[in-house]
């Protein structure tokens, strides 16, 4: 009995090496023809189509990648589009930020338009203003002194005293000698002051 299952274990090594050798050979004799058909630039999938099932084998490992490769694309659109509406949300942004600072620049021009109105309206108005002084001043040059002394008693002593001061000095005594000596002292007083402080 020992030697009957021997013999069938024999057999049957037997028979396991010799199928083996023949699928490493088939196996060596596949990779040698895989090796050939790339280096002679020949499409291997376009050849494994034909066989039944090889092509499954491509067919699924394709799916695969393509599932793969549709995720990951579509994972860069999403990415690729939050950042595009991110840098469109800095875009207005921005450009409210330019619009508020072109009307500030618009109402700063404006307002340096009126300022500029302003300043030369006052400019004309201090011009006429000095004329109409100088016109008093030569009036006052052309009164005689007998009638001019008692005016500048009567007025207020900061309006007196601006016209004498800008009257020629020897018009300024003639006038001053017309006045009643407090009068003449008290305007004296204030011109040297103001002279002093000139």
């Amino acid at each position: 009995m020992k030697k009957i299952d021997e013999t069938k274990h024999v057999e049957s090594n037997k028979f396991q090496v010799i199928l083996f050798t023949v699928l490493i050979f088939l196996l060596l004799t596949l990779l040698v023809l895989v090796i050939y058909l790339s280096f002679t630039g020949t499409n291997i999938k376009a050849i494994s189509e034909k066989v039944p099932f090889v092509s499954q084998l491509f067919d699924r490992g394709d799916e695969n990648k393509q599932e793969h490769s549709t995720v990951k694309f579509q994972e860069k659109i999403n990415n690729l589009e939050a950042e595009m509406s991110d840098r469109q949300e800095k875009i207005k942004k921005l450009e409210s930020l330019i619009d508020s600072r072109d009307k500030t620049i618009e109402r700063t021009e404006l307002k340096k338009q009126q300022l500029e109105m302003e300043i030369e309206e006052l400019r004309a108005e201090q011009e006429i203003t000095k004329r109409a002084f100088q016109d008093i001043i030569k009036t006052y040059e052309t009164i005689s002194p007998k009638k001019a002394a008692p005016i500048f008693s009567k007025m207020g002593d900061e309006e007196a005293l601006k016209i004498l001061s800008s009257i020629k000095t020897d018009k300024l005594a003639a006038i001053l000698e017309q006045m009643t000596p407090d009068d003449a002292a008290r305007f004296t007083k204030l011109l040297a002051s103001k002279s002093s402080t000139n």
